[in-house]
């Protein structure tokens, strides 16, 4: 039996990049408000330009917020993914709880990795895909013992 950590004890650190982002991109627009201008003719004015920066900004950092919302529900029930023989228990938040969820090496149709995204997907022969986020796991060598797990 093999146990995978599965709760981010970083979250936050490992969100900063997006919180900042999302900041920059609501703030400056609204501190030093400029348009879009292609040669002389202007595309967008200031506050066009400032609504668009900041809808994408506060849509960062929601994104942020979420992973950082989970990370924390999953640290709370020191979740674990348990790979015993052939059977493969995971958490997996589920309308706003941590539910254990289970599935077998069997039905493993196909394994993908994002690296671009960081996140893994186990599709299921039953037509269904677990996904499996790189910034839950202690670190890629974990995520990459797990994988190896999974193949055998």
């Amino acid at each position: 039996m093999k146990t995978f950590n599965y709760s981010s004890k970083a979250s936050v650190k490992g969100n900063l990049t997006e919180i900042i982002t999302g900041v920059v991109l609501i703030v400056v627009p609204i501190v030093f408000p400029f348009g879009i201008k292609i040669g002389a003719t202007r595309i967008l004015s200031p506050l066009p330009t400032a609504i668009i920066l900041a809808l994408v900004g506060l849509y960062i950092m929601f994104k942020a917020w979420r992973k950082i919302r989970q990370a924390g529900k999953l640290s709370a029930k020191s979740s674990v993914i348990t790979v015993d023989g052939n059977k493969v228990s995971y958490p997996e938040i589920s309308k706003g709880k941590v539910e254990t969820r289970s599935f077998l090496l069997s039905e493993i149709s196909n394994i993908d990795y994002n690296y671009g995204k960081g996140i893994l997907t186990v599709s299921l022969a039953n037509g269904s895909s677990i996904k499996f986020d790189l910034d839950f796991f202690d670190g890629q060598p974990q995520l990459k013992e797990f994988v190896e797990s999974l193949k055998k």
